[in-house]
């Protein structure tokens, strides 16, 4: 587009010092995605965790062997890792699934922003904001954990890359090419649901919409939303028959759901109406956290002027300096997503009346997709959109550009983009200075290079060096062979990986219950199993499944191992034919 003519319908022509603005965004944008991009890159072969890292990573190394789930994330991750087979590269195919992805969704978002849903086409550096920042908001996944291939990542990939297809298609005039696009984005949908049938459902119906909202005909429409359906049901088809049968899928589903409903109970109405809850009162703490950015946003919105305008870029100022940064965990993630929901809903007030009537349909999908991608989370449904954020992403930079072309106007929903993409990238890049998700050290400070199990080389921490130390001693006492069954009792399946062991069934066992489930059809394995048991914080044995046949007379103590997170004393023990 030329530079000279106006970013939407309504007319006007942008002046210097306006492009002189946008192309600054632009730039901070793209130097924010970089950096991000740096940082994942410079940590793909940093920390190892012993919990959900772990249960991921021995689902992909080790599908076949697992036998018990409610997500067959291991039929999408088993080929990734075959592909990658080290944890290094393992993590960069996670970083090249969730950024190209997101990336995906920019251009199908771009795509359906100058057609018919919304006429308004962007110049290049608004082009170059919109890519950029989808990819630093699809990886502000990293600051709950690495970027593994994982249900939750792979969820999300495949809502970015499904929507963002069909966006695409929507633009295409070529038969053979919208035909080609629609299937891709059903297989994408396949992917989202093995791994999390909740949100591939929920994603599927907000695909639907925008499949109707795109298409003029009615034949049109039901032959793109068929086209979606056919891909959907032969990427599942792939997937469910490289891997298993339908037979036996339905036998793991319904053995996982039990082991699940032992520690999950919430009844599914009963979630809904806490998502329901829980959404409003975070939205009504984060009003009263961010009242001075609200207040000084709807004095502009009534009196626009440079004065207003520099109230609002001082009230920015005042909230990216008044965020809690090196907050850890929950409270982090809460945090973050106040300040974004209202980012988000500041910028839409203030472009609202500028965005094309056609438009405002491309909002809704795009402010909507993360909770499609949330949809089914026993956690905290705030604490779940996080990790899917691309499309909040997209829309920031498509709503800073819907607005009459002139100077003034423009400086609002800039500082607001800018102020949205640097909050966002500094959420991420001080973990390299804090204790990422599971570890007792922060990332700068994972530098021992260690050998565990099939993971190949791993930098670590001091007091992970010393655990893993701990672990090759065990394992050299009891003779300990690669491959040897693996029972973890209880929340400890990266033993495992340190153990180079295979686990029986499932590599996550969390309680008593779920251990006597797994050994009720596994008897003849339990004295031939190496065990790990993590001790209570009083130095106790936790409670032990009947079905280890007179633990501990038939097991010999290889040794203990003490993880430095949170200072977990773990027992190794090998069943006497376990040799």
């Amino acid at each position: 587009m030329d530079d000279s003519k106006p970013v939407n319908e309504m007319g006007g022509r942008a002046t210097t010092p306006q492009r002189a603005l946008e192309a600054a965004v632009a730039a901070l944008v793209l130097v924010a995605a970089c950096a991000v991009i740096v940082y994942v890159v410079w940590s793909r072969n940093r920390g190892f965790e012993i919990t959900d890292e772990a249960y991921y990573l021995l689902l992909a190394i080790h599908p076949d062997a697992t036998r018990l789930y409610i997500s067959a994330q291991q039929w999408a991750m088993g080929p990734i890792w075959r592909v990658t087979g080290s944890l290094a590269s393992f993590r960069m195919a996670g970083l090249v699934l969730l950024a190209g992805s997101a990336a995906v969704l920019g251009v199908g978002a771009l795509a359906a922003a100058k057609g018919r849903a919304a006429p308004v086409a962007l110049p290049w550096r608004g082009r170059v904001a919109v890519i950029g920042s989808a990819v630093v908001c699809a990886l502000l996944y990293a600051i709950t954990i690495n970027v593994s291939p994982s249900y939750n990542l792979l969820a999300s990939a495949g809502a970015y890359l499904s929507l963002g297809l069909v966006l695409l298609a929507g633009d295409k005039t070529s038969a053979a090419w919208r035909a080609g696009l629609f299937g891709v984005a059903g297989a994408a949908l396949a992917v989202e649901f093995v791994c999390k049938p909740s949100s591939g459902v929920a994603t599927f119906v907000l695909v639907a919409i925008a499949v109707m909202w795109l298409d003029r005909s009615g034949r049109s429409k039901a032959l793109a939303l068929a086209t979606v359906a056919a891909g959907g049901l032969l990427g599942l088809a792939a997937l469910l028959f490289s891997h298993t049968t339908p037979g036996e899928a339905a036998q793991a589903f319904g053995g996982g759901m039990e082991l699940f409903r032992m520690v999950q109970t919430e009844p599914i109405l009963t979630r809904l109406g806490r998502y329901a809850l829980e959404f409003g009162g975070y939205t009504a703490a984060a009003m009263r956290s961010d009242v001075f950015l609200i207040v000084a946003v709807l004095v502009y919105l009534i009196r626009k002027s440079w004065v207003t305008i520099g109230l609002v870029i001082a009230a920015l100022g005042h909230t990216l300096l008044a965020t809690q940064y090196f907050e850890y965990g929950m409270t982090q993630y809460v945090e973050y997503m106040q300040r974004a929901l209202v980012f988000l809903a500041l910028m839409l007030a203030v472009a609202w009346q500028s965005m094309p009537a056609r438009s405002r349909w491309l909002s809704a999908a795009l402010a909507m997709l993360p909770y499609s991608v949330a949809m089914g989370t026993g956690n905290a449904l705030f604490s779940q959109v996080i990790v899917s954020l691309a499309p909040w992403g997209v829309l920031m930079v498509l709503a800073a550009y819907a607005r009459p072309a002139g100077t003034r106007d423009a400086v609002v929903p800039m500082a607001l983009l800018a102020g949205f993409v640097a909050l966002t990238s500094i959420q991420i890049l001080v973990y390299k200075a804090k204790p990422p998700y599971s570890l007792s050290e922060r990332m700068d400070r994972q530098s021992f290079p260690v050998a565990i199990g099939p993971l190949g080389r791993v930098k670590v921490d001091a007091g992970t060096r010393q655990f893993m130390l701990e672990i090759d001693a065990a394992v050299a006492k009891c003779r300990i062979a690669p491959g040897a069954p693996f029972l973890g009792l209880y929340n400890v399946p990266g033993l495992a990986l340190a153990l180079n062991a295979v686990p029986v069934a499932t590599p996550w066992l969390n309680n008593v219950d779920q251990a006597e489930a797994v050994l009720a059809s596994h008897e003849a394995i339990a004295d031939k199993a190496v065990i790990a048991v993590r001790l209570n914080m009083d130095g106790s044995l936790p409670p032990l499944p009947a079905g280890l046949n007179g633990f501990p007379s038939n097991f010999q103590h290889c040794g203990d191992a003490v993880f430095p997170y949170g200072k977990q004393t773990i027992q190794i023990w090998s069943g006497l034919r376990q040799r």
